[in-house]
């Protein structure tokens, strides 16, 4: 009676012992195919942000303009606002969205905005009103244009500007790669481009 019941046990085992290697190698094979389709992934998508009109698309070396321009209105907040007690805040702002060539060139403006407005007792505030936001792709750069208002002594100045931007998508983020501003409220697109040249 012991050889028929030990001989059932280890068929049972060698059953059980093939359905777990065969268990073993599905789970295997499954986490192989999971991990290849996560190592591929280039695009993550979010579906209607708060705050945002329109799904966010979000990829490994693209993003969606509407993206591109609510990174670049909030840079442009930050450019704008300084003042010597918040010069450093602003620095560290700017630092994840500027690349190194371009932040250390702001960082040195920005300490000497700081430095000249510290001496001329300067207790204004800046802040930028924004109005519109245009993307060129032909020549590949974003102009956000809006009013930079100066605010001392009971009185609001604001001053048409155009911040006009080069920038790429690199590893889900933005990096912007050029800064310029200049007074008015015409953006130098490749429509302003080509009427200079004639």
């Amino acid at each position: 009676m012991e050889i028929i019941t030990r001989g059932l046990t280890l068929e049972g085992m060698e059953r059980t012992v093939k359905y777990v290697q065969t268990a073993n190698v599905g789970l295997s094979g499954a986490l192989l195919v999971a991990v290849i389709c996560l190592f591929n992934q280039d695009k993550i998508v979010m579906q209607q942000v708060r705050g945002s009109i329109a799904t966010v698309e979000v990829g490994k070396a693209t993003m969606d303009v509407g993206s591109q321009r609510a990174i670049l209105i909030a840079v442009t907040s930050n450019l704008v606002q300084v003042n010597p007690t918040n010069a450093h805040y602003q620095k560290n702002f700017l630092q994840a969205f500027l690349a190194p060539a371009v932040y250390t060139k702001i960082s040195a403006e920005i300490d000497a905005k700081a430095r000249l407005l510290a001496d001329q007792r300067e207790l204004g505030s800046y802040y930028f009103v924004f109005r519109e936001h245009q993307y060129d792709p032909k020549i590949n750069k974003h102009f956000v244009i809006g009013d930079v208002h100066t605010v001392n002594a009971a009185k609001d100045t604001p001053e048409p500007y155009v911040f006009e931007y080069a920038g790429h998508v690199d590893n889900y983020r933005f990096v912007v790669d050029d800064v310029t501003s200049y007074k008015g409220d015409k953006a130098h697109n490749s429509g302003w481009l080509e009427a200079q040249k004639r």
